[in-house]
């Protein structure tokens, strides 16, 4: 498929799924690609009229293993957690922590696990109702990474497993067991200094599970990509270090051998953790860097986050774009889950729509008003307009006069010459 701006669903596309995105400005939407009609709607799932400046979405992930709670982290000290009901429904929970900002969520035992920018992971139980008049737990730490900390994920398979990782190489990436109070069970090496003995940059500025909890994969925005085993050794087994000049990989996320990976300058790259020399696929469509990544459950459709207002989803296998439309902010975060035989329409009436048609109606309107004020009515000189007899009907009253009067006009001159022969 051609590179293009405009939304855009390709004929092969059929699975069912639903994205859930958080924006630059703080919304957060729900799409349906799997709508027949309108598959580019678009709702909003947060209250606009309580966004501000530091609203922007920093992190989403899923709660549960069933996927019917999402976890979202603001560049604030609020968190959310949303519930999706089976009719769809949403129910949002929102809590708060004493530091800002959060760039990861988990959840483990009925807490929320937060990841912190100041290096902490802060944790909050949940046990209290919203409805409750009981008032909510305050965020305690319970570890300190560093001094800064880019990302935090939770392992999908061992949810006590958590990993971090930061810029310098005193927030390289961390592995910590959540059941054992927040020990750490591994903490990674940097690689040997280079030909000039200097020590080699670190940043890592996300982290994906490949093969459950001991084999970890990490991107940095110094343009390398390493793949840890913690049962082997603390430096990576395999890495790929880009030779390209300014190339900073922003998201990654892996399944089986695959590791997809996103540039700030819009490339999409993926790599093959048996052979790291160099990357396997590339996919297209972009204008603006990736902000983050996401797989469904199969692993076959890849989703994606862009600062050039787009989300998109991708083939995993073919680099096919099957899916791309304009959310009309920075796109920060992306979900993609499949959706159930019971969520078959939006769950709620599409904001943006209703938005786009006030604006239309009330265009007419002032158009109209224009066009009333540039023509004011008169009523003598319309008055004056209803009385005059139409065109047609002036030409059929006139022309027997005129037919008349030119026939007496040719009798005229034989009248006059018949006389005077009578006069001689």
């Amino acid at each position: 498929m051609k590179w293009t701006t405009a939304n855009l669903k390709h004929a092969n596309y059929t699975a069912k799924h639903e994205l859930f995105v958080g924006t630059h400005t703080g919304s957060f939407k729900h799409l349906l690609p799997a709508a027949n009609q309108n598959p580019h709607a678009q709702s909003n799932l947060s209250d606009l009229s309580a966004l501000d400046k530091e609203s922007c979405v920093t992190t989403l992930a899923f709660g549960n293993e069933a996927q019917t709670e999402i976890l979202l982290g603001r560049a604030k000290n609020v968190a959310e957690l949303h519930s999706l009901g089976i009719g769809g429904g949403v129910t949002t929970r929102s809590i708060n922590f004493t530091v800002a900002p959060i760039v990861g969520l988990a959840r483990y035992n009925n807490n929320l696990i937060a990841g912190i920018g100041n290096g902490q992971i802060q944790s909050i139980s949940l046990e209290a109702e919203e409805d409750s008049e009981e008032e909510p737990a305050a965020a305690s730490v319970i570890i300190n990474t560093g001094d800064q900390m880019d990302h935090l994920r939770q392992c999908p398979t061992a949810t006590h497993i958590v990993a971090t990782g930061g810029k310098a190489r005193q927030n390289n990436l961390k592995v910590y067991d959540l059941s054992a109070d927040g020990k750490q069970i591994f903490n990674s090496k940097n690689l040997p200094n280079d030909y000039l003995q200097l020590e080699v940059p670190v940043w890592d500025s996300d982290i994906g599970f490949v093969d459950g909890p001991n084999v970890l994969a990490t991107c940095s925005r110094h343009g390398y990509v390493r793949l840890y085993d913690t049962r082997k050794q603390r430096r990576p087994v395999t890495h790929f270090a880009s030779e390209e000049h300014g190339m900073s990989f922003a998201a990654l996320v892996a399944h089986g051998n695959y590791i997809y990976t996103g540039t700030t300058m819009g490339a999409l790259k993926a790599f093959d953790t048996r052979r790291m020399k160099t990357h396997v696929h590339t996919y297209k469509g972009f204008t603006g860097g990736i902000s983050d990544l996401h797989l469904d459950e199969t692993g076959k459709y890849l989703s994606s986050a862009s600062l050039d207002r787009y989300v998109r989803v991708h083939e995993a296998e073919s680099t096919v774009l099957l899916y791309q439309c304009y959310v009309k902010s920075k796109a920060t975060k992306v979900l993609i889950r499949q959706l159930s035989e019971q969520q078959q329409q939006p769950r709620q009436s599409s904001d943006d729509e209703d938005e786009v048609d006030h604006e239309v109606k009330s265009h007419k309107n002032n158009k109209n008003k224009r066009q009333l004020k540039a023509t004011p009515l008169d009523a003598e000189y319309e008055d004056m307009f209803d009385q005059m007899p139409t065109v047609g009907d002036s030409d059929e009253e006139e022309a027997p006069e005129k037919q008349t009067s030119t026939a007496t006009k040719r009798k005229a001159p034989k009248q006059a010459l018949k006389t005077k022969k009578k006069k001689q």
